[in-house]
């Protein structure tokens, strides 16, 4: 086995066809590191001359020294020990010249199976092996963290597995409800189309109105920019916005008052009459905003927005905004069947929701998201979590220091 640098390409290659592919990991994302002042390298080990391990290590700068890491990396088979030891032992070397002090990783595997409560299957796939191996050469575990930390790499996700299941399927799968608020969202008129590259900067709009609500950190425009440059071409990269054309609603409410009305005219049961005059009611109360909301907002109103990857095996639901106010016209349950069908049509076999926070209490104030990714049917998925590498006497002191 041979340790070495590679190209950019053959990297890619090998990543692409690897199971543990991940976007975080691709040359594309060296651009996305440079906007932290990162700088990326690509080292691998051939056996043959074939790669059959290899990892994007990102080196920033600070005063211990530089710090590495490794998003969504390494990517190997981690229960291949000694190539497991070979790579980490020569990746030490390599970035010890580089006077590196810590490497962090946080792969892409799956703990122990769960299902889609949260709690653990039985006789279902069980990790906890790499954990050791990786304990064995050198790494020190993170721990199973719990919570929704925003500047690392999520621990905990929610996904619908896809393969060799129809939009029929998924459709009969999820929560009633949800099947009742999408075609609530499409009765009205609710609409889902794609965002160009001049349009980001509305994007940007909604989702920092939503970090700002909720308490988040939200990306920049340069970061949603560069994400489309650089993954648009290839189309794995989808900005979408739901708007509400206002006249095709307010039209929605006339027809349906009109029905309502001459439905009332043939009722004779009183309890059913006045149900139905409540009806009528409601609706015109409904299209008076409507021509209120013309009136302030124009031909069509924003409601949300989402951007999601499409990339390896999956898509991936990763950043979202949501106007507050406009919430009840349910756009983000619309927004994930369009883009569950998009996955079906294009034979992804995993719907990523991405980030939960694995604390499974309805009284937990992240319940919500994993409450709602719930509704449309899938499984928790708990990844094995980070892992620090110590390259040098430094990163001691650094945690010393941390615990003062």
């Amino acid at each position: 086995m041979i340790f070495c640098e590679l190209e950019k390409e053959e990297f890619m290659e090998f990543l692409k066809n690897h199971p543990l592919n991940d976007f975080t990991q691709s040359p594309q994302m060296e651009e996305i590191g440079k906007l932290s002042h990162y700088s990326s390298y690509y080292v691998g080990v051939k056996k043959n001359e074939k790669i059959v391990a290899a990892g994007r290590i990102m080196l920033q700068k600070g005063k211990f020294g530089m710090h590495c890491y490794s998003p969504r990396g390494l990517i190997l088979d981690y229960h291949d020990k000694e190539l497991l030891t070979f790579f980490v032992k020569e990746l030490k070397k390599y970035l010890k010249k580089k006077k590196g002090y810590v490497l962090t990783i946080d792969p892409k595997i799956p703990y122990k199976e769960r299902d889609i409560n949260g709690n653990f299957v039985q006789n279902g796939y069980d990790n906890t092996d790499i954990i050791e191996s990786l304990k064995s050469v050198g790494f020190i575990h993170e721990g199973f963290d719990k919570g929704m930390d925003t500047s690392k790499q999520v621990r905990w996700v929610f996904v619908l597995p896809l393969l060799e299941k129809s939009e029929e399927d998924v459709w009969k799968e999820m929560d009633a409800n949800t099947r009742n608020l999408i075609r609530k969202a499409e009765k009205i008129g609710v609409e889902i189309r794609e965002l160009s590259y001049d349009e980001l900067e509305l994007f940007k709009k909604i989702t920092e109105n939503t970090s700002q609500r909720r308490n988040f950190h939200d990306r920049t425009l340069a970061y949603y920019q560069k994400m489309y440059q650089l993954f648009k071409e290839k189309d794995e990269v989808h900005f979408l916005l739901a708007t509400l054309p206002i006249k095709k609603y307010r039209q929605s409410l006339e027809d349906e008052k009109q029905k309502e009305i001459e439905k009332l005219n043939h009722l004779k049961v009183e309890s059913k009459r006045k149900n139905s005059e409540e009806l009528i009611h409601t609706l015109e109360k409904n299209i008076k905003e409507a021509e209120r909301l013309e009136q302030e907002e124009g031909e069509n109103i924003y409601l949300s927005a989402s951007m999601f990857m499409t990339y390896g095996n999956e898509v991936i639901y990763l950043f979202c905004g949501n106007i507050d106010k406009y919430m009840k016209f349910n756009a983000q349950y619309l927004m994930q069947w369009h883009m569950i069908k998009y996955a079906i049509q294009h034979h992804f076999p995993v719907y990523n929701f991405y980030g939960i926070s694995g604390i499974f209490d309805k009284k937990d104030k992240d319940y919500g998201i994993y409450e709602f990714k719930k509704k449309f049917n899938g499984v928790v998925v708990e990844y094995i979590g980070s892992f620090h590498l110590p390259l040098s006497p430094l990163y001691k002191m650094k945690l010393s220091l941390k615990k003062n």
